[in-house]
């Protein structure tokens, strides 16, 4: 059954695909210059959010569908028989303004991370935030831009050992003892944080992990061919620590976020960075039929390798568009590689001045399990403009 689902689902994949465009899941990460490549004629507005749920205890796709989508606020399912919880809420926004051939692009991230294993007393609680710039020229047959990028842990607590060890890395070690250390913006909402939106802007600004990606794009629409660099290390941020601590930490199954999270003691501050390898990165559209696009990355200094396809079409007229992609990673670390495959897809509508795009992600380590349902995210994303 599972291999019948699987055969169906790559079929899926190659009958209903969409073009690269502002809300495709993948676009700007791979290459800088898609943003202005995809640019509406003046203004655009877009805002998305992304909700990733890895459990053991769920049976079908559909009850994890509902868990991401809904929460379990009511006790509704039992999630006492997991050993390993974890929830991944992201949600991001951008704006782009388009006078002549200069295009600008203002975008802003945030992102909650639970992890617990309940079976190896493992934990990890993180709200991370990222705010970049994109500036773009958008030619006849090409688009040129780069996007300087800003990041900063507002805190990131991980379990060190047995016991009550942890550490914490924050860019507000003056409140390390009054952060929220149990948010959640799936269940608690951005109340805590966008309160406090002019301090986190002004840390992004002064204080961050800033990176740059920058890319090319030869093409007026189909075929185009893109070439870029992302993640390339600008400046280590300023502030930003790592302490070692000892807490004593409540947890949830029910809401898979940590809660009371008392600071007894703190010791050994020091200050923290956290550079990814820069990556070289590559795709073309093949306008065959259907508009496929393979595209590779490439990190010279640890030999990660990333592949994938995508593809896709717009239906009736441009109205309503479909796409998947199937992507298999290879990272490397000091003590191991890490091999993975994820596949992303879903349909649209667009009406010009308004779009909608909703999308199902799934990841897993061997390509026969990536639909499960044991590691899937839900992503919403919608934008206006003209």
């Amino acid at each position: 059954m599972k291999k019948i689902l699987l055969v169906l689902l790559l079929v899926f994949s190659v009958l209903s695909f969409s073009q690269i465009e502002p809300l495709s899941p993948w676009n700007k990460d791979l290459n800088s210059a898609l943003v202005s490549w995809s640019a509406r004629n003046f203004i655009e507005i877009n805002g998305g959010i992304k909700s990733g749920l890895i459990q053991e205890s769920l049976d079908s796709l559909e009850e994890v569908i509902d868990l991401n989508i809904f929460g379990n606020e009511e006790n509704y399912y039992d999630l006492s028989d997991s050993n390993i919880l974890s929830r991944n809420v992201e949600f991001n926004m951008f704006a782009k303004l388009k006078l002549g051939s200069f295009v600008l692009s203002p975008e802003f991230t945030i992102q909650n991370i639970d992890k617990h294993n309940l079976k190896t007393l493992d934990f990890r609680n993180a709200l991370l935030a990222r705010g970049g710039l994109h500036v773009g020229l958008k030619g006849k047959d090409f688009s040129f831009g780069g996007t300087i990028k800003s990041y900063i842990p507002i805190y990131d607590v991980v379990r060190a050992g047995d016991g009550d060890r942890y550490y914490i890395i924050t860019a507000f070690p003056d409140d390390i003892n009054n952060l929220p250390y149990n948010y959640s913006l799936l269940h608690d909402g951005p109340d805590k944080i966008f309160d406090k939106m002019d301090m986190l802007m002004d840390k992004l600004l002064n204080n961050g992990i800033i990176t740059l990606d920058v890319g090319f794009v030869a093409g007026k629409d189909y075929p185009a061919i893109g070439f870029g660099i992302k993640d390339i290390p600008i400046a280590e941020g300023i502030g930003i620590y790592k302490s070692h601590t000892f807490a004593e930490v409540d947890y949830s199954t029910e809401t898979l976020e940590f809660e009371n999270f008392n600071i007894a003691h703190i010791s050994d501050e020091k200050s923290f960075t956290d550079f990814k390898p820069w990556k070289m990165t590559f795709f073309i559209t093949l306008p065959i039929l259907l508009d496929f696009v393979p595209s590779i990355e490439y990190a010279p200094e640890t030999n990660d390798f990333v592949w994938g396809v995508a593809a896709g079409q717009r239906l009736f007229w441009g109205f309503l568009p479909f796409w998947a992609e199937i992507k298999n990673y290879s990272i490397n670390t000091d003590y191991d590689t890490f091999e993975y495959w994820t596949f992303n897809g879903g349909f649209g509508m667009n009406v010009y001045l308004a779009e909608v795009h909703a999308s199902l992600s799934t990841q897993a380590q061997a390509l026969e399990e990536l639909f499960n349902a044991r590691n899937t995210s839900v992503n919403i994303n919608m934008s206006v403009g003209f």
